[in-house]
């Protein structure tokens, strides 16, 4: 999918341009992960994305969902030191109506 290839090599170029230079810095082990506020601009400037949805996981980690009006989407976890990780994105969101918590 071009979209999340796109995505996965702006993350990961930043995480480049961020990280030390050493040869164990330079090898990937997990998702591509950046400080929250550059992915977040990396998001709003490169898709138009903003976040639509965030929740709080066990340990700490918030997740988030971040959409565009061109229906590209991004969800991404942050940890309580701030770095971000891509975890998914792809195309065709649709936004449903909140859930009525009077249930």
């Amino acid at each position: 999918m071009m979209y999340r290839s796109q995505v996965f090599a702006l993350v990961v170029g930043v995480a480049f341009q961020l990280a030390p230079k050493s040869a164990s810095s330079q090898t990937a082990t997990g998702p591509p992960c950046v400080e929250r506020t550059q992915l977040v601009q990396l998001l709003r400037e490169e898709y138009g994305e903003q976040r639509v949805a965030s929740g709080l996981v066990s340990g700490g980690l918030v997740l988030e969902v971040y959409a565009s009006a061109a229906g590209t989407w991004t969800i991404v976890a942050t940890a309580p030191t701030g770095m971000s990780c891509l975890l998914a994105d792809g195309v065709a969101w649709v936004a449903v109506a909140p859930p009525d918590h009077a249930l």
